[in-house]
């Protein structure tokens, strides 16, 4: 009994135990963030949904975005790009973008040799766009991968979901379906 009330109040007090704490909510504003592209270019997001940024060269029109988080050891993540891939030609009016969390390029370029991928890839070396959307707490805590984030226009969260199971490309074409229009 004592063991079982120990527990009970542990996981009352762990940090990131709370499912809502570990979940972006549909209609909240999307964070901003800034990375660098594996062909090194730069990439705001600002320059694709929400306000745009201040500066004369931004981008005006807006996007509905999809953002794949995953690493390249991930199986999930294996399984899932490939059905991203099909739905960005399917849907070419949505922009799709897969961020790499916590590896180098090198690491990325080298798994490309042997997976490629059509998909713009960001890399997220220090994890912190990854925090910023809940894929992993703070510090050195693990990342759910794959974690996918679709996001209106107008920068709010339509859908949030972590992990991949097959048959997960129908339910990610039914939002796009829903957002796109």
């Amino acid at each position: 009994m004592l063991a079982q009330l120990f527990m009970t109040v542990s996981l009352l007090w762990a940090p990131g135990v709370s499912q809502k704490d570990s979940l972006l909510e549909v209609g909240a504003e999307a964070p901003n963030f800034y990375l660098r592209m594996l062909d090194g270019s730069d990439f705001y997001s600002r320059d694709l949904y929400g306000e745009t940024r201040s500066t004369p060269k931004a981008r005006k029109d807006r996007d509905n975005v999809v953002l794949s988080f995953f690493a390249t050891w991930c199986g999930p993540c294996r399984k899932e790009i490939p059905e991203l891939q099909e739905l960005s030609k399917k849907y070419p009016d949505v922009k799709f973008y897969l961020i790499d969390v916590a590896e180098d390029r090198e690491k990325v370029e080298n798994h490309l040799k042997t997976t490629p991928i059509e998909l713009p890839i960001l890399l997220d070396v220090y994890g912190k766009v990854a925090e910023k959307f809940k894929v992993k707490g703070e510090g050195n805590s693990l990342a759910v991968l794959p974690t996918l984030v679709m996001i209106n226009k107008d920068g709010t969260i339509h859908f949030y979901k972590k992990g991949y199971e097959e048959g997960d490309e129908f339910k990610i074409e039914e939002q796009i379906l829903k957002f796109a229009n």
